[in-house]
This record gives structure tokens, sequence and C-alpha cells, in this order.
């Protein structure tokens, strides 16, 4: 977030979200499941758990200001009920009003894959693999990788390794209807924080 006074903002309103009448409905939405007043949340092959106090990482990790906030936007954005889903997949700069974050996006995920793994394809599909990824078949790139980042926030990760002509390629894909659960700040975190994931074992 900004600073930590709007998260302490959206912060307070998930504190109050847990005790709308309308939760069961939300939930059920945004492919949440709940234990007592519990939610649980399945975050790229993680399961983190939000009490009504805060967001807890069940394998003991650290989440930061950053992630717990892509977790309150999810639930604060939660549209009356769900769209026709379209399979129509886009890049972060396809979405309105990306520009301004465009460069930071780039710089902090495809960038550093490409940096990170050029010439080491085989080790980036296990990173992909040990997180959760699916691989997908696909003739149009060396690697193509399903990613569930939230329920309702699937990413597709495509990468093609350097060659003799060209240097490697990290893209990534979101559904067209993605910033409908979460901003376009919030989106940035979920690749960022996969990039980080992809990396911390290199």
């Amino acid at each position: 977030m900004k600073n930590s006074k709007s998260f302490d903002k959206i912060f307070n309103e998930c504190k109050a979200f847990v005790k709308d009448s309308h939760l069961a409905k939300k939930v059920e939405i945004l492919g949440i499941q709940t234990q007592n007043q519990t939610l649980i949340f399945d975050f790229f092959n993680q399961r983190i758990t939000f009490n009504g106090i805060d967001f807890i990482d069940s394998a003991g990790g650290e989440l930061t200001q950053s992630v717990k906030s892509v977790f309150c936007r999810y639930l604060l954005m939660c549209p009356e009920k769900i769209s026709d889903r379209s399979n129509k997949l886009v890049t972060f700069r396809e979405f309105a009003d990306a520009g301004p974050l465009f460069s930071s996006f780039t710089q902090n995920t495809g960038k550093i894959i490409e940096t990170t793994f050029s010439g080491r394809l085989e080790k980036l599909k296990t990173q992909c693999v040990t997180l959760g990824g699916v691989i997908m078949e696909t003739s149009s790139y060396d690697l193509s990788i399903r990613f569930r980042a939230l329920h309702r926030i699937p990413i597709i990760f495509n990468f093609n390794d350097k060659d003799d002509l060209l240097p490697a390629k990290a893209i990534f894909l979101y559904h067209e209807d993605a910033n409908t659960y979460l901003d376009l700040e919030c989106l940035t975190i979920t690749c960022t924080y996969l990039t980080g994931m992809l990396i911390q074992s290199t």
C-alpha cells in the first residue's frame, strides 16, 4: 500500500467484513472457505487464514503489509454477483489506467525472471511446479504455467528461454475481469510476490 494510514483504513474495514450479514454469499463468490468465523484463503498453494483480527500464514511464514492488502482488497471489492467470465487473457498493460504502474510492474517481475532464469529453463520449471503451478501445453512458449493467486485471480506465466537470436522473455497474463476483484496495485503485488517466490531458492 502507498502508506500505513491507507492500509489501516482497509484493514479495519476487513475486520468488519466477517460480521457482514451477507458474508456467506460473498465468500462463496470469492471462493473462500470458512471455519466458524475464520476465513481461509488459498494463496499460491498456501493456506492463509483471517480470524477477524489478523491474516496468518498457516505454514508460519511472515506476511507483509503489502500481501495483507491483497486479501483486504479481494474481500472488500467482492461484486454483488459473479459475472459471466470471459476466457480472454490480457497483459497487465492492457488494463485501463495501468500506464503509471507498468514500468515498475515489468521491472519487478518479468525483467527479474528473465535475468535470473535465462539459460535455466529446467530450474524455472521445477520452481513453478514446487509453487503449485500447473504446466500447460503450448507450442508458442518453452514454458507455460497456470498459477492461482486467489480463487478468482488465476495467472498465466509464459516463458521463452534465450536462443541464438533472442533474449529470454517472461510474460504474465490475467483474465480480463481480474480488476473486478483486485485493484491494479494489488494485481502488481500478486506477480511481484510470485516472482520473489520463484527466485527465492536460486
